[in-house]
């Protein structure tokens, strides 16, 4: 391998350390190669025995296949140094190093330290993805009907809010969709916890500019940004409809457009002032005037197609003032606080009846190993 010209960006991605590094390459471009030549580095260079790197992959195959190029290239590298006993070990230690899939590495972390958890065995097993799915659903459900019998106030908020009585199963949904997009944290419960925090806006903030809360500077920005750019192509077809004298309405109508949008990002550090001035933007009508020249369809088609946008925009954007935006929020926050104790209390049963049956699911290999690899 060492008569191979890597490129520039390769180089980069085998000698680059200390640091974190991202390499994106299409299919066939040799990451597999640079990635076997940046473990022949290591091992070579650097002096780092090859059981003491974690080689992750997708696939079982992959690990496979991963293993027997890095084999393949140590043997090269002793063909060319036949006394060198540091490669030669290294064939050894290639039988215990860590070329695996994540879950691999996971599962191995959790069967040489599980003492390290509380309440889970040596001999637990992985259960079959079917099998986790009918028991989220059945805790689930004696969930449900446990807060129907005990007619719980936050649960019957939350029905009110999402589903009814006659039908349960989307506010059901959500709290399973919920808790497994969440489980793609390391740290699920914070995570939450830290989100729905979000919303809990300070009393002395009802008062006052909806922009100076998160989701308000948020919006502002993504509004301004859309401004922005459309502001920018109405300039192109004004610039170019300036050429033609025959067009001066068509000119006027883009000219007072551009206004209409400047005053508006103009005053986007407040959300009041914005909301006022977005809602009483008006695009007048396209002017009627025959013309055989191109350039007034092709500036009606571009006008037509901002004015859609920006109507969308402001439609969606700006549909309170700050104090009833404000209080929207707040309402939103209880909604949502509600919402997270179902999900713990969820997540809390759901762990039990998984301990009970002594079984774990792929989330669980992985939270559990990161929770050993802190305590380690």
């Amino acid at each position: 391998m060492s008569n191979v010209e890597w490129t520039k960006e390769q180089q980069d991605a085998i000698y680059e350390k200390g640091s974190n590094i991202l390499v994106a390459a299409a299919a066939g471009s040799g990451k597999t190669a640079v990635l076997v030549e940046r473990i022949i580095h290591k091992i070579i260079d650097e002096k780092i025995d090859i059981d003491k790197l974690l080689v992750v992959t997708f696939t079982n195959s992959a690990a496979s296949e991963m293993r027997e190029r890095v084999l393949d290239a140590i043997y090269k590298k002793i063909d060319e140094n036949p006394e060198n006993e540091n490669l030669q070990r290294q064939i050894t230690l290639l039988n215990k190093s860590s070329i695996c899939t994540i879950d691999s590495f996971c599962l191995e972390i959790i069967r040489n330290n599980f003492y390290e958890l509380e309440d889970i065995s040596p001999n637990f097993r992985i259960a079959e993805q079917a099998e986790i799915e009918l028991l989220k659903q059945e805790v689930l459900e004696d969930i449900f009907e446990n807060k129907y019998e005990i007619e719980d106030e936050d649960f019957i908020k939350l029905i009110k809010t999402y589903t009814s009585y006659k039908d349960d199963t989307p506010l059901k949904e959500l709290v399973l969709k919920i808790y497994s997009y969440i489980q793609s944290n390391p740290f699920p419960r914070q995570w939450l916890e830290d989100k729905i925090e979000m919303f809990n806006i300070n009393e002395n903030l009802l008062e006052e500019d909806f922009s100076k809360t998160f989701w308000g500077d948020i919006l502002l920005k993504q509004v301004k940004e859309e401004v922005i750019d459309s502001i920018l192509n109405l300039e192109k077809i004004e610039k170019r409809l300036s050429l033609e004298p025959e067009l001066e309405s068509s000119y006027q109508t883009i000219r007072k457009d551009i206004e209409q949008l400047e005053n508006l990002k103009n005053n986007l550090n407040n959300w009041d002032k914005s909301y006022e001035i977005a809602n009483n933007i008006k695009f007048v009508s396209w002017p009627n005037k025959k013309s055989t020249l191109e350039i007034k369809e092709q500036a009606k088609n571009v006008r037509d197609e901002i004015k859609k946008k920006m109507q969308k925009t402001f439609s969606k954007t700006f549909i309170y003032n700050s104090k009833e935006a404000i209080k929207d929020i707040k309402d939103m926050y209880n909604i949502l606080s509600k919402l997270q104790k179902l999900i713990l209390e969820f997540d809390n049963e759901f762990s039990r009846r998984k301990r009970e049956k002594n079984i774990v699911d792929f989330s669980d290999i992985e939270h559990f190993a990161l929770q050993i690899l802190n305590r380690l």
